[in-house]
């Protein structure tokens, strides 16, 4: 069943009641949290009550299917982790890269630390590691492309991994907002690490992006899809994810080597059909990443 393939946990009925009842319990969960283990979401409620609203709470209630206190210890993580990454300006702003009120619009009032944040994420999003596919797998989950090569320019400064971390960020909720279907479903990762070099290896980055991605930002995650992994990848970057990865997450890694079409097959059997795939690895989606930046700096998104 493409909806049960990874062993998550199906949603409940999200009746009115039943809404009602889980955003007074999660209420109550964040009440409970002492006050220095939830520094960021004070701030939020306090400086953007607006970001921080039902819809926003929803979704970390979904990823956690309803589990109160799972809910509210992750949102506390993530106002903490946004606020790290964005600065104690940018990360009260909509995560939009357009719009005058986005955080990633390229702003003249921004201080130069925060015109630097958003430089750095700029370029993390021209850089093109992880790209949002546009389609679903069978089960409905969205479907985010990530490509290692894409690391083939850049320098492993501080500046550029954090803009890369960022980039993340932006990519995923652009994905989640507004997305009742992705919120409850989650989504897939399709790796191909083919043409990646060892030099290009950021553990620093692997181990920021796999903490938001894992405990931080409101995503469920069906399962990480290693397709032609390269020679070095089972000694020296398969114990590392091993290493940064929950025990739940491990278990929903699939690895699928061999030629072109063997890859295709095996990941038809988990409701990811060639028509829904990307180019790079033989399906027949093109994945255009400046096209769909403009297209959100259009939208204002």
């Amino acid at each position: 069943d493409p909806l049960t393939i990874y062993g998550q946990r199906p949603q409940p009925e999200e009746t009115p009641e039943f809404l009602s009842a889980k955003f007074a319990e999660l209420e109550d969960e964040l009440s409970k949290i002492p006050a220095e283990k939830k520094v960021g979401w004070i701030s939020a409620t306090e400086k953007c009550p607006a970001l921080v609203a039902e819809s926003h709470r929803l979704m970390f209630l979904r990823c956690e299917v309803f589990n109160v206190k799972e809910a509210a210890a992750r949102i506390c993580k993530y106002w903490d982790k946004r606020i790290e990454l964005f600065g104690k300006v940018l990360a009260f702003k909509p995560l939009h890269v357009g719009g005058a009120e986005g955080a990633l619009h390229e702003n003249s009032e921004n201080t130069k630390e925060d015109a630097d944040r958003v430089r750095f994420t700029w370029k993390g999003l021209y850089l093109g590691f992880m790209r949002p596919t546009m389609t679903h797998d069978t089960g409905g989950r969205a479907i985010v492309f990530a490509d290692p090569s894409a690391f083939k320019g850049y320098n492993h400064t501080s500046d550029e991994r954090y803009g890369v971390a960022r980039s993340t960020w932006y990519v995923l909720h652009n994905i989640l907002e507004g997305n009742d279907t992705v919120q409850k479903l989650g989504v897939v990762v399709i790796a191909y690490p083919h043409h990646a070099k060892i030099s290009y290896v950021d553990r620093k980055l692997m181990k920021m992006n796999m903490e938001s991605i894992t405990g931080c930002i409101p995503v469920r995650m069906g399962s990480f899809h290693i397709c032609h992994p390269p020679w070095f990848f089972g000694n020296i970057i398969f114990p590392l994810i091993k290493v940064i990865m929950p025990d739940r997450m491990k278990k929903r890694i699939r690895v699928h080597s061999g030629s072109q079409e063997k890859v295709l097959d095996s990941l038809e059997k988990f409701g990811l059909e060639r028509s829904v795939l990307p180019s790079d690895i033989g399906g027949d989606v093109i994945l255009d990443t400046d096209g769909w930046l403009q297209e959100c700096k259009k939208k204002g998104l």
